[in-house]
């Protein structure tokens, strides 16, 4: 019973998190590189703004302070880069991204892998795992095309990595709920 429980709640978070990523794709589907744009420029200025008022503040204070605040001043440069370059940081991203969706291929196919052993697994179900970490390669051979594209591309591959998770959590659940079997008993006595 113990463990019927620990299956239950492993399939409440596999479902909770492809929803998760099932969320991602459409969004990275519908905005693009633009969402990711506005996030590198938001964290850039977040990033100025502790970098400027330290600099301001030393600057104020120069008789006080003998040593130059080299912290504040990287962290004013790396922001002012982020704000005015962010395709290059969106660069990076498609590399880790690319590299998330690989290792997330390979993890599924694994799973069906092992999962095979003990339960029968439809060889659809392998389809997906293969798209994803193809997916996942062209990203991180092609990330400089155009913008939009790995984006659009990379949201398909969390709706079909999502998808994928559902249907084999679903499957598997089915499955393991025909595979239960009534006890026979067969030595029993009647207490009236």
């Amino acid at each position: 019973k113990n463990i019927l429980n620990l299956i239950i709640r492993v399939m409440n978070v596999q479902i909770v998190r492809s929803i998760s990523v099932l969320l991602i794709g459409v969004l990275f589907i519908v905005l693009g590189d633009s969402a990711l744009n506005m996030l590198i420029i938001a964290v850039g200025a977040l990033l100025m703004i502790p970098g400027c008022y330290s600099l301001v503040s030393y600057l104020r204070r120069l008789e006080q302070r003998p040593m130059f605040p080299l912290a504040a001043l990287g962290s004013f440069l790396l922001g002012l880069w982020l704000v005015i370059s962010p395709s290059f940081f969106v660069g990076i991203f498609m590399y880790v991204i690319g590299g998330i969706l690989v290792a997330l291929g390979v993890y599924q196919l694994a799973t069906l892998a092992s999962s095979s052993r003990a339960l029968p697994v439809a060889w659809p179900l392998y389809v997906f795992p293969v798209l994803v970490l193809v997916l996942g390669m062209f990203v991180l051979f092609n990330p400089f095309e155009a913008a939009a594209l790995p984006f659009i591309l990379i949201g398909i591959g969390c709706v079909i990595s999502a998808i994928n998770d559902i249907v084999a959590v679903w499957r598997t659940a089915k499955q393991r709920k025909g595979t239960v079997h009534p006890i026979e008993i067969t030595d029993a006595e009647v207490v009236e």
